[in-house]
């Protein structure tokens, strides 16, 4: 009886409160994000979801799923994969369903960031120095949901591999913190095993998630603990075996051989091990700046950073080094004093060194600050509250903060409504990079200006003269303009490139057949089909050429071919019919 309360009591009043306020924070995220609602597949879009065959999933079974899950091109994330296979599942490749799960589930990750924040200065270090601070949370989740640097994470369909890890990731955090704070409490086990389940699931859906175990052992060290070194050497065998669990799972993803793993990527990168490496010192500080000032001529999908190649070229590698260094032994130093700061930095930087070390990945990507962000925007939040006086500055402050984030992410978003307004982005702030270039260069075709596309993609092989998608893209645009010898110059570059390029083989083979070079098209697109024998378009060319050669025999059986591939390729039966019908009336000549 006891635990009743009014309908008009202070905790109802105060529940009803702040589900208006989220509620309102949500319709504000999901009107600055409409603009990217038909935003179409990009870059890895093409093959994780568009092309990716094992996502069609055309009934709802665990063998389906499971399927969709561990084998689509990024196997090691079956969350994901399967959450875009339910979206197809529901509405195919409608672009509003794919965008509107993903800006969800950012709202989500924002949603449990503030339930978390709000636990966490409940903590037993923290309760003390903020019970008067209500309105960190609710500033903390509302920055960051707003943020500018969010845009990638959300607009870039692939990118809910990022999103939905780091959301599962903090709601694993959040029932920690919950299960530490109600222990002794019946019925407490629940969240703990919340904390589990989440975790896994963020690991399923992203790598970067590796990084739970120890940010929770450090949360407990920080805000349950106080820093103490006598619960630490307590539980050193504990912390020790969950350190050597970690390596164990991180030895079995690099297949017990971390060196050749990790080298092999490599290959097929223009850096080195060492040059990302040191490159990265810089990269990691201007997604700092990116946080501090997200203003949106600073933001692009496609960066172009220069490497470095020893710490003093550039000088500002050295410089960078130094500032991280600094900033670590700044966590060290201000732990006690300052445990949300102190937290927050290592917090950055831990959540970073995956994808910001040695593994060969591209050198920048904005949406690797997803997670980084979360603690960082918290810490800000809360020193503004401590230092600056009286509240109510902070608060304003705070107000104006949040407002141009919303103002520049709707801003950013708009650039991200349409692929050819997001290429000549990338092309106009990355002009050095040869890669935005081609990319301009194909929608520019793909839209029929010619002219502009063909300049675009000269300039993306000037800058890489052995690019062999430019010279792809060249050779498709000259050919269409009618330059059908140009056109073949730079489908033979292509090839001696990427010998195994699908669509230059056919390509090429189509432009032999313009300038009625029927042989040479029909042994490049055989070429094509050791290749690929279940490319259905690759039977169908092949036999439409056979055909007019008057080898009817073969063009029916690459026909029948095509056909048994994918039944519903009209092309294929309509050329199949006419052969047939041809091949009738032979006969009936003969008989006659």
């Amino acid at each position: 009886m006891n635990s009743y309360k009014k309908p008009n009591s202070p905790v109802n009043s105060s529940l009803k409160y702040e589900t208006l306020l989220l509620a309102l924070l949500a319709i504000v995220v999901i009107l600055i994000y409409a603009d990217t609602l038909t935003t179409p597949f990009i870059l890895d879009d093409i093959r994780n979801i568009r092309d990716n065959t094992h996502i069609r999933v055309p009934t709802l079974s665990l063998k389906n799923l499971l399927r969709a899950g561990f084998q689509s091109p990024e196997s090691s994330r079956p969350v994901a994969n399967i959450s875009f296979a339910l979206n197809y599942y529901f509405h195919g490749f409608n672009l509003v369903g794919f965008h509107l799960v993903n800006i969800l589930i950012h709202l989500a990750a924002g949603i449990f960031l503030y339930f978390f924040v709000k636990a966490t200065l409940k903590t037993p270090v923290l309760r003390a120095q903020f019970e008067t601070c209500g309105w960190i949370p609710l500033f903390t989740a509302s920055i960051w949901l707003l943020h500018p640097l969010q845009t990638q994470s959300v607009a870039y369909l692939v990118q809910r591999m990022n999103s939905l890890a780091a959301s599962f990731y903090i709601l694993s955090m959040l029932f920690y913190v919950k299960f530490r704070l109600n222990e002794g409490n019946r019925g407490n086990w629940p969240l703990l095993a919340g904390c589990v389940l989440a975790g896994l699931l963020a690991v399923g859906t992203k790598e970067i998630s590796a990084t739970l175990p120890v940010f929770i052992i450090l949360y407990e060290w920080y805000f349950f603990q106080g820093l103490s070194f006598k619960w630490a050497r307590r539980h050193f065998l504990v912390l020790g075996g969950i350190f050597m669990l970690l390596i164990i799972i991180s030895l079995i993803y690099l297949d017990f051989d971390p060196m050749v793993r990790i080298l092999s990527a490599y290959k097929y990168r223009d850096f080195t091990i060492v040059q990302r490496v040191l490159t990265q010192s810089r990269v990691v500080l201007f997604y700092l700046g990116l946080l501090l000032w997200p203003q949106p001529s600073r933001l692009n999908l496609d960066h172009d950073v220069v490497l470095s190649h020893a710490l003093t070229d550039p000088l500002t590698t050295l410089i960078s080094m130094a500032v991280i260094t600094a900033l670590i032994a700044l966590a060290m130093l201000t732990a006690k004093r300052e445990p949300i700061l102190s937290y927050g930095i290592l917090w950055f930087f831990g959540n970073l060194v995956i994808e910001s070390s040695v593994i060969g990945l591209e050198l920048v990507f904005e949406h690797r600050n997803y997670l980084p962000s979360m603690f960082v925007i918290l810490t800000m939040v809360a020193l503004v509250f401590r230092y600056v006086k009286p509240t109510g500055v902070g608060v304003v402050f705070l107000c104006v903060v949040g407002t141009l984030c919303a103002v520049w992410t709707f801003e950013r978003n708009s650039v991200w409504s349409d692929e050819l307004s997001l290429y000549r982005d990338c092309a106009e702030k990355s002009p050095a990079k040869a890669r935005p270039h081609n990319n301009y260069g194909a929608i520019l075709l793909r839209r029929g200006r010619l002219p502009e596309a063909i300049d675009e993609l000269q300039t993306a092989l000037r800058i890489k003269p052995d690019y062999s998608d430019a010279h792809y893209n060249l050779g498709n645009a000259l050919v269409k303009q009618g330059n059908l010898t140009e056109g073949m110059y730079h489908f033979s570059e292509t090839l001696r490139l990427r010998p195994r390029n699908v669509k230059a083989l056919n390509n090429m083979a189509a432009t032999l057949v313009l300038k009625e070079q029927y042989p040479q098209a029909i042994d490049y697109l055989k070429k094509a089909l050791t290749i690929n024998p279940a490319d259905t378009a690759l039977h169908t060319n092949l036999a439409i050429i056979l055909k007019k050669q008057g080898d009817l025999v073969d063009a029916r059986q690459h026909l029948l071919r095509a056909l048994a591939i994918n039944p519903a390729n009209a092309s294929a039966r309509r050329h199949l019919e006419e052969i047939d019908r041809r091949m009738r009336e032979a006969r009936g000549n003969r008989n006659d």
